[in-house]
């Protein structure tokens, strides 16, 4: 089994190593050829020849900084299937990294023990997810999601069970994606400003039927991103609609428009709605509580 990771990075020399390097060990304990294709979004830190000393074959992609995740993931995700040595036969994985995630020396053996299990009939042609746990508190932070509610991004996040789980979307911080279904799904949409195209490739799945399961044990360590809690509702709402956030219009447009084309405008409106009464009542539930602790 071959595991073809690619990665995006920005400016994170130090994490961006500590990734490389825990999957290189988990791949060796398990038994498995791993290679690299990264997109090195524009980095000054020397995250490139740090990346370039390490003793795996690597490949990477330069961009000027304006890629950010989906388009660098897209970049890197093209250049493998691209590659003529690529085999076409069931043992080829393209495994997607975010440069912030800790992989556990046992997290590719847990992998290939999901081909033992039962939850699906079809192991080869199925998207693999490892769940994300916090490195100090042990809670779950990125990994499955199971629609709920009426929106089409509402979203619940699952926590591993004791079998592998069938789920309808996912975090992209550790997926694994056989290569026949790369090919079928035609690769992540670079089209997004940043965030959402992993949420986006898990829907196309579920369109395609193509299963999507989730380990029965987290795979590894990533902290979830908190905003300042320092921030006022108006620097909240510009990182929220800016080219990182979720609710960047032109992301947010393309993503609800595949799945309600024609409602699209009034989901887009709602998530708006919806964020501000959330950052409101939560921002005065916040200070009353401070007013009665004076």
């Amino acid at each position: 089994m071959t595991l073809h990771v690619i990665m995006a990075c920005h400016n994170r020399r130090e994490l961006t190593l500590r990734a490389v390097t825990s999957i290189i060990a988990a791949a060796d304990a398990a038994g498995m050829a791993v290679d690299f294709t990264v997109f090195d979004d524009g980095s000054t830190d020397g995250t490139e020849g740090a990346l370039r000393s390490l003793k795996v074959p690597i490949l990477i992609l330069r961009g000027d900084g304006s890629a950010y995740w989906a388009r660098s993931m897209a970049a890197a995700e093209s250049s493998v299937l691209a590659r003529d040595d690529l085999g076409t036969g069931p043992n080829e994985w393209i495994v997607w990294l975010n440069d912030d995630v800790t992989v556990d020396i046992s997290a590719i053996l847990q992998f290939s023990y999901f081909f033992k299990s039962s939850v699906t009939s079809a192991p080869m042609k199925t998207v693999v997810v490892g769940a994300m746990r916090d490195p100090q508190t042990g809670g779950i932070t990125y990994g499955g999601l199971t629609k709920t509610g009426w929106h089409p991004l509402r979203f619940t996040q699952v926590s591993p069970g004791v079998a592998p789980i069938r789920i309808d979307t996912f975090n992209g911080n550790l997926v694994f994606v056989p290569v026949p279904v790369a090919r079928a799904l035609g690769g992540i949409d670079g089209d997004f400003s940043h965030a959402l195209a992993d949420i986006d490739y898990g829907m196309r799945c579920r369109r395609l039927q193509v299963p999507v399961v989730l380990l029965s044990a987290t795979l590894g360590t990533c902290s979830r991103n908190h905003p300042d809690p320092e921030d006022g509702l108006a620097r909240k709402w510009q990182r929220f609609i800016g080219a990182k956030g979720g609710g960047n219009f032109s992301s947010l447009r393309r993503i609800i428009h595949k799945d309600a084309p024609r409602l699209w405008p009034l989901y887009v409106a709602a998530t708006y709605l919806l964020w501000w009464i959330r950052n409101v009542t939560g921002t005065a539930c916040a200070r009353r509580k401070v007013h009665e602790q004076a």
